[in-house]
């Protein structure tokens, strides 16, 4: 069973994303099958979202 190759997005994607699933209300299960996404990396974006916009320098872990 060969692999799917890697998609890559940009931050601008990302951030749009994240901005769909923030401002909808709806659940990143949906947002992320109506576009497209796996909910796994969906998810990872919206949390590393919310830990970018912390205060505390302490708190953020590093982009991947």
């Amino acid at each position: 069973m060969t692999q799917k190759p890697r998609r890559l997005f940009t931050d601008e994607q990302k951030a749009e994303s994240v901005r769909i699933v923030n401002q909808s209300g709806k659940p990143v299960s949906q947002v992320a099958k109506e576009m497209g996404l796996t909910e796994s990396a969906l998810r990872n974006w919206v949390n590393q979202a919310r830990i970018d916009r912390q205060s505390d320098p302490q708190g953020q872990l590093q982009k991947c």
